[in-house]
């Protein structure tokens, strides 16, 4: 199977199409064809969505050592052995590699082995089981779906609009997660799962 924003076809059926190719539609795909339905998965950005690359396995990557060290700070007769600082570099290093680099080759490589079809571009609803996909060189697709239209698409990080906040260069979760170097300061607003996670890693790294 090819990726199929490449395929001259311009119309397209399918019995499933799924919009969004984070966990859940990844998950819907696969269900899909463990079931025997012809399938196609768009996605604008990468394979795995936001869990994979901004989410869940970044920002595990950048809390486990601040957690580990904190544990062990507290364990008699090892505390002594943990006073240092963190190797904030190798800790980025570590969480690149969790996040695959950026890169969405893996992910790719599993939904081609249950059998989806891949279409890369932004994917909107045209009618009933009807969707457009306009790829990166503009070139439109059409698909359509026998069965159903699963839209999976997730959900974008929202500035709030806070008095200064634009002038101070606000992070999303995405930039604190792909961050390549430790803030002097950190604030942050919000209780969101991504924002829960960073509080105790942003504190112990942040000076401030």
């Amino acid at each position: 199977m090819t990726d199929a924003a490449t395929d001259a076809v311009d119309v397209s059926e399918y019995d499933v199409v799924v919009i969004g190719a984070g966990p859940v539609g990844e998950n819907v795909a696969d269900r899909a064809r463990a079931a025997g339905l012809s399938t196609a998965v768009v996605e604008s950005e990468l394979i795995g969505g936001e869990c994979s690359y901004w989410a869940c396995m970044p920002s595990k990557a950048l809390l486990r050592p601040v957690v580990a060290r904190a544990d062990a700070r507290r364990v008699p007769g090892l505390s002594a052995a943990v006073q240092g600082p963190l190797d904030v570099q190798a800790v980025l290093a570590h969480r690149d590699d969790e996040a695959t680099h950026w890169k969405d080759d893996g992910q790719v490589a599993w939904l081609e082995s249950v059998g989806a079809d891949i279409y890369r571009g932004t994917g909107r609803l045209t009618g009933p089981r009807a969707v457009s996909v306009t790829a990166p060189d503009g070139t439109v697709h059409r698909l359509t779906a026998r069965h159903a239209v699963a839209v999976c698409t997730g959900t974008r990080a929202v500035v709030p609009g806070l008095p200064g906040i634009a002038e101070v260069r606000p992070w999303t979760s995405r930039e604190a997660t792909s961050a390549k170097e430790v803030p002097g300061r950190l604030v942050v607003v919000g209780g969101e799962w991504s924002a829960w996670r960073w509080r105790p890693s942003g504190r112990r790294w942040a000076p401030r």
